[in-house]
């Protein structure tokens, strides 16, 4: 289960994929667990070499994340940002472009390589707190403070 929380500037994730994927980016379909309410997708940026290590590690804005604290679904899928002109996001003005509009390339949405689960700590609940034992043989986390 990962912990994320909103108030982070990144949240780092890492999972084990059960197809090998090479992309530079994943995307998190996230459902809320206890309503079963879709809650949208977050893109997020694979940090590491997936030719040397089996794990994907990645990480996204902690902004992106829903702002209900609890406990969400998540399945993630290997994904292909759009590339080439965009409409609205590209800086060019329209007489001085000599590329065609459609020579772009739309998002692509691939395989499901993972579902995971993870805790929110959202903007509506205190921040989780980890308590270590002295001798550092125990240690726990409180979720609502």
């Amino acid at each position: 289960m990962f912990q994320l929380n909103k108030s982070e500037a990144v949240n780092t994730i890492a999972f084990y994929p059960n197809e090998l994927t090479t992309g530079s980016a994943i995307l998190l379909d996230f459902t809320q667990s206890y309503s079963n309410t879709v809650t949208g997708s977050i893109q997020a940026t694979v940090i590491s070499d997936p030719l040397t290590t089996p794990w994907i590690i990645a990480q996204f804005s902690g902004s992106l994340l829903p702002s209900a604290s609890g406990q969400y679904d998540f399945k993630i899928f290997d994904y292909t940002p759009a590339s080439g002109l965009v409409w609205n996001t590209t800086n060019t003005q329209w007489q001085l472009t000599n590329t065609a509009w459609n020579a772009g390339n739309p998002a692509v949405i691939g395989e499901q390589i993972s579902a995971e689960r993870a805790i929110i700590s959202g903007s509506d609940l205190t921040p989780i707190t980890e308590y270590v034992s002295p001798n550092e043989n125990a240690r726990y986390k409180v979720y609502l403070g």
